[in-house]
C-alpha cells in the first residue's frame, strides 16, 4: 500500500476536526516526501509507520492555526534565543544542552512539549499531566520497539528534546531520512529554503511559550539544540534570529560517522525491506561533508565572536568547566546556582547509567582512512 498526500490531509482534519492548514508552502515538501517514501523506503507498513508519523504532524499543523484563533495573545510572545547548539550529531551535543539548559537562568523544551504540543481534549489549562502521561506511553512504546536506542540515544518524556521534532511537522527535517532510507529526500531538503520551516517552529515555540505563561511558569531564553542546522537549516535559523549565538560542538568524524549509522540502523534495519546497511556510510558521509562545507561558507561571513566552538573531549571530560566557559561568552555569568544545577545534570547524564553503545564502522561500508581523508579540511581546524 502507497500514501496519497490527499488522503494524508483528509484523515488529520477528520481526526482533528479542523479544516485550516493556514499558508500552505509546506505541501511542497510533504509531496516530496511522500514520493521518496513510496518509491525508496520500502516500508513493511507504510500506513502504520511513516503514514501514522506524517498525518500526526498534519494534525499539529491543524491544530497550531486553531490555536493562534482560540488565543491571539499568542501572536504576541517573544521568543528569545539564547543559543543554538549546531554541531553534527554524536558530538556531545546531547550533553551540551542538557548543562546549559540546566542553568536557572535559560530553558529548553520538554520531550512532551515536542509530542504532545497542544493540550489534549479535557486537560485543564493548569495541568499538562494528561501529555506527559501520553509522552511517558510513548516512550515506553518506543523503546519495545527499538531497545537499542537506549543505549544510543535515552529517552525520557520527562527529559529535554530537540526542536527538529517540531520541525518535522513541516516535512523538512533530517528526521526522515535517519529513520528510512530515503536518501535521495535528504539530499533534495538539505538544499531548500529553510526560512518557512523555522518562521514555523517560531509559531510552535510562541504556542508553548504562551502555554507556559498561562501556566504561571517563568520565561526565560530558550536553548536550541539539533544538528539539523548544520545538515541544512542554519540558514533558515539565521534568517529568522540574526544574531543568535551558534554553539557548534565537534569530534573526530571516525567516530561520529559510524556511531550515527549505528543510531540510525537502529531505526530502520527491521522496518524496511530496501535498508542496506553498507549503504549508510555513503549516505551520511556524503550529508556530513556537504553540510560542513555549507557551514564553512556561512561561518565566513558572521562575526567572529558569534560561534562557538566546544570539543567533544572537552565537553565529557570538563563539561563543569566547559558549560561555564560556554555561559561566559553567552555574557550569562556562571554562578552558584548555575554551578549546582549544571553538576547534578552532569550526575544524571553519566554514561556509566546506561548500558555501552557498540559498532564499527566496517558494518556500514566505511573504512577510518577513507573518512580521515574525506574530513581532513573540517578535522584539521577544528581539532
Amino acid at each position: 500500500m502507497t500514501l496519497a498526500v490527499e488522503a494524508l490531509l483528509d484523515r488529520a482534519r477528520a481526526e482533528s476536526g479542523l479544516q485550516d492548514l493556514g499558508d500552505p508552502w509546506f505541501v511542497e515538501p510533504l509531496t516530496r516526501l511522500v514520493d521518496d517514501v513510496n518509491r525508496d523506503a520500502g516500508l513493511l507498513s507504510p500506513e502504520s509507520s511513516a503514514g501514522a508519523r506524517i498525518q500526526g504532524a498534519l494534525s499539529d499543523r491543524l491544530k497550531l492555526v486553531q490555536y493562534f484563533k482560540d488565543y491571539p495573545a499568542a501572536r504576541d510572545e517573544r521568543i528569545e534565543l539564547a543559543c543554538a547548539i549546531i554541531g553534527l550529531p554524536r558530538t556531545g551535543s546531547t550533553m551540551m544542552h542538557r548543562v546549559l539548559a540546566a542553568s536557572p537562568k535559560l530553558t529548553a523544551l520538554w520531550w512532551w512539549e515536542t509530542a504532545f504540543p497542544f493540550p489534549l481534549p479535557g486537560e485543564e489549562r493548569e495541568d499538562p499531566s494528561p501529555r506527559k502521561h501520553a509522552a511517558k506511553a510513548m516512550v515506553d512504546w518506543l523503546l519495545n520497539e527499538w531497545p537499542d536506542f537506549e543505549s544510543i540515544d535515552p529517552m525520557d518524556a520527562m527529559d529535554i528534546n530537540e526542536e527538529v521534532v517540531l520541525l518535522d511537522r513541516t516535512f523538512l527535517s533530517t528526521t526522515f531520512d535517519s529513520m528510512m532510507p530515503i536518501h535521495a529526500y535528504g539530499y533534495w531538503q538539505a538544499e531548500q529554503d529553510h526560512e518557512p520551516a523555522i518562521r514555523d517552529l517560531y509559531r510552535f515555540m510562541q504556542a508553548i511559550q504562551h502555554q507556559r505563561r498561562m501556566r504561571g511558569e517563568a520565561i526565560r531564553p530558550w536553548v536550541f539544540k539539533t544538528p539539523h542546522y548544520v545538515l541544512g537549516a542554519l540558514d533558515g535559523l539565521l534568517k529568522v534570529w540574526p544574531d543568535v549565538k551558534l554553539v557548534m560542538t565537534h569530534r573526530n568524524v571516525i567516530d561520529v560517522l559510524p556511531s550515527y549509522c549505528s543510531m540510525c540502523a537502529s531505526l530502520s534495519v527491521n522496518s524496511s525491506t530496501t535498508y542496506r546497511k553498507e549503504l549508510q556510510g555513503q549516505h551520511w558521509s556524503r550529508r556530513f561533508r556537504e553540510g560542513l562545507e555549507r557551514l564553512e561558507a556561512i561561518r565566513a561571513r558572521l562575526p567572529q565572536d558569534q560561534v562557538i566552538d566546544v570539543r567533544y573531549d572537552d565537553t565529557v571530560g570538563n563539561p563543569l568547566g566547559t558549560a561555564q566557559r560556554v555561559m561566559s561568552a553567552l555574557t550569562l555569568g556562571f554562578d552558584e546556582a548555575d554551578c549546582r544545577a549544571v553538576e547534578q545534570a552532569i550526575a544524571q547524564n553519566a554514561r556509566e547509567a546506561r548500558p555501552r553503545h557498540r559498532y564499527a564502522a566496517a558494518d556500514f561500508g566505511i573504512l577510518p582512512d577513507d573518512i580521515a581523508s574525506t574530513f581532513a579540511f573540517y578535522h584539521e581546524r577544528y581539532l
